[in-house]
């Protein structure tokens, strides 16, 4: 009887070694040999395509500077004062017959006083010079007049449909003239190199492997060439991230307009679907070049090697399973019964009967563990339940204190009773189901105009009622006080003679008078308020005019005053941006989120906020630790200016 038990024993040892050896073996060996594989796989792609993009972007470059050098060219001639206006024509005549890729170079002067054209193109039709006057100034409001004007140096535009003399898709080059240190006009050159179509016929058949093809985009995301005719000219990279939802994509092409180069491999949920992106820049006109290839073919052939070893595992794991199970059978035979009632109890039938067997020590000791454990699981999922009913109510509260939470916050939706003077938007992200940050703005009346941003101290229940009952209580006391700090002493005296458990909060209130373009606000412990010009500069009001309320009773407070300009963006927040964490726990600070609003761009109130706070997401990327996040901005605008 000692024999068989210790036969069994050991049987149940082999089985239980041999399997765990076996499967750790082939997990190792298949690893290390995708590990080490695939990155030999990936270097030689990323040799291959580096190769195949940079001879592609050395052609286009060479193209190009053909026409940056005819530009400059032409330049020189007309700051030439001692050439005629018809001897320059006659050089130019003479340029475009020279170089046949050349196929119009206008020049463009801005209108005269009277308003006057001063503009004119010339090209070949037919072996003959043409001359094309434009007969009226509509050119100088064009991207290829604009654009180059506005900075003051060379610029190539994107694709547009010239209908005055190649009459399709170009790519223009435009070089201001100047004249005394002012620019006066513009140079643009059109080419067959330049087109649409040419660009599309030299980047549109690069392929390699399968399923490599190659795209080309602005230095604003714009797709300029595609294999898929429908993206071409109709979608940019951001575009397509924004459909998608793909943030991944949205950072490789922020790159790629930024003039990096790099080799990366996109997740299965991206655009490009588990694909190896590389991409460079064109030294001409600053747009990148991306050659995409799907990594089945890049790991194509590891593929296969890994296959075959599967194969031959599951063959050899196969052939051991059968020779143990014969080996182990007698062995099994006892647990059988044993594993029926162990599976009744998995099922919740905790009164089964256990069965008696005699026949191991090892059993026996199970089964006692087992009755032990079926008593244990039987007072466990008593509780369970009881704990898991009242964890159910306290949820379903939350959820509806989460619900009627959000609805207090405005929507961020077409208002009639916001005035055509502003244009407001607002961010809350409570860091849990509820929190205790608040904003909301609203009209007093048709003249003043209120808003306010809050932190409720703590988290939870607690600060979402009092965040709520601030709320309610600015909308009802701002109908008999047009003060700041009358409206703001109110709300302390109820916070503090109330004694609400989350009794005290930070906040930044001001009313706009629509009239007299004056803004009057109150700083009650918030963090500061920046006012961004149109202009894209800014000023931080850190001044605070009191401490938190509902601390102290009878608090004075104080507020400033100041005038608004037209299309000065208003930008408040909470202490939950400022505070966010990296994953390195540093905190953004104020400093660092001057630098975000320095980077952002023409003044929108929606754009603003929502960068904002992409910022923020992007400074805390690995980082756990959250707080309330809450962003208003609001866009003051002139009744009189127009749209």
């Amino acid at each position: 009887m000692d024999t068989k038990r210790e036969d069994r024993t050991i049987a149940y040892q082999i089985i239980t070694f041999i399997f765990i050896f076996l499967f750790v073996i082939f997990a190792v060996y298949v690893a290390v040999t995708r590990l080490l594989f695939s990155r030999v796989m990936a270097e030689n792609a990323q040799v291959s395509v580096s190769h195949l993009a940079h001879e592609t972007v050395a052609e286009i470059d060479g193209r190009f500077d053909v026409i940056e050098t005819m530009g400059k060219i032409v330049l020189t001639l007309l700051q030439e004062n001692s050439v005629s206006g018809e001897t320059t024509d006659h050089i130019i005549f003479n340029l475009i017959y020279e170089y046949p890729e050349i196929e119009c170079i206008t020049i463009a002067y801005y209108p005269d006083q009277s308003g006057k054209p001063h503009a004119r193109a010339l090209s070949y039709e037919n072996n003959l010079p043409l001359t094309y006057w434009y007969q009226n100034s509509d050119y100088q409001y064009l991207d290829w007049f604009q654009i180059p004007s506005l900075l003051q140096k060379k610029f190539w535009t994107e694709p547009w449909f010239d209908d005055v003399s190649t009459h399709m898709m170009v790519i223009s080059f435009c070089q201001p003239i100047f004249s005394n240190g002012k620019c006066i006009g513009i140079i643009r050159i059109d080419s067959i190199d330049s087109r649409l179509t040419t660009l599309q016929n030299m980047v549109s058949p690069l392929k390699l492997k399968r399923s490599g093809y190659a795209f080309l985009i602005s230095n604003l995301g714009t797709i300029i060439t595609h294999p898929a005719d429908s993206l071409i000219m109709d979608e940019s990279i951001f575009s397509l991230s924004e459909s998608s939802h793909d943030q991944q994509l949205r950072k490789l092409g922020r790159s790629m307009i930024s003039g990096d180069s790099g080799f990366i491999r996109t997740s299965r949920k991206s655009w490009f679907a588990d694909s190896w992106v590389y991409f460079t820049p064109l030294n001409s006109n600053s747009w990148s070049l991306g050659i995409v290839i799907a990594n089945s073919d890049v790991m194509r052939d590891l593929n296969l090697l890994l296959i075959i070893q599967l194969l031959i595992s599951v063959i050899a794991f196969l052939s051991i399973s059968i020779i143990v199970y014969y080996r182990t059978l007698s062995v099994s035979k006892p647990l059988k019964v044993f594993t029926q009632v162990a599976e009744k109890i998995g099922m919740g039938d905790f009164d089964t009967q256990l069965p008696e067997i005699g026949k191991s020590n090892e059993i026996d000791r199970l089964t006692e563990s087992f009755a032990a454990m079926q008593k244990s699981l039987k007072e466990y999922i008593r509780n369970l339940q009881i704990t898991s009913a009242e964890k159910n109510q306290i949820l379903t509260e939350v959820r509806i204190a989460s619900g009627i939470q959000r609805n207090l916050i405005p929507k961020n939706q077409p208002h009639t009773d916001i005035p055509e003077e502003l244009r407001v938007f607002g961010i809350l992200e409570p860091a849990s189901e509820i929190g205790g940050d608040l904003f909301d703005y609203f009209p007093i009346n048709s003249r003043y105009f209120c808003f306010g941003i809050a932190d409720v101290a703590g988290k939870g229940i607690a600060a979402a009622m009092t965040m709520s009952m601030v709320s309610t209580f600015l909308r009802t006391v701002a109908r008999y006080h047009l003060s700041t700090s009358e409206i703001l002493e109110q709300l302390n005296t109820f916070l503090f003679r109330n004694n609400i458990e989350a009794n005290f909060i930070t906040i930044l209130l001001g009313i706009i008078d629509l009239q007299e373009n004056k803004l009057e606000f109150s700083n009650a412990g918030h963090v500061p308020m920046f006012i961004r010009k149109i202009n894209r500069s800014y000023v931080k009001y850190a001044e605070t005019h009191s401490s938190c309320l509902g601390m102290f009773d009878s608090l004075k407070l104080s507020s400033s005053s100041l005038e608004l300009d037209l299309g000065d963006e208003i930008i408040l927040f909470t202490d939950g941006i400022t505070e966010a964490l990296n994953d390195k726990e540093e905190f953004l600070t104020i400093g660092g989120l001057e630098q975000i609003i320095q980077n952002l761009g023409y003044p929108n109130p929606e754009t603003t906020a929502t960068r904002i706070l992409d910022s923020v997401h992007e400074f805390c990327s690995g980082s756990y630790e959250k707080d309330d996040t809450t962003i208003l901005v609001l866009d003051y605008k002139h009744p009189k200016r127009s749209e």
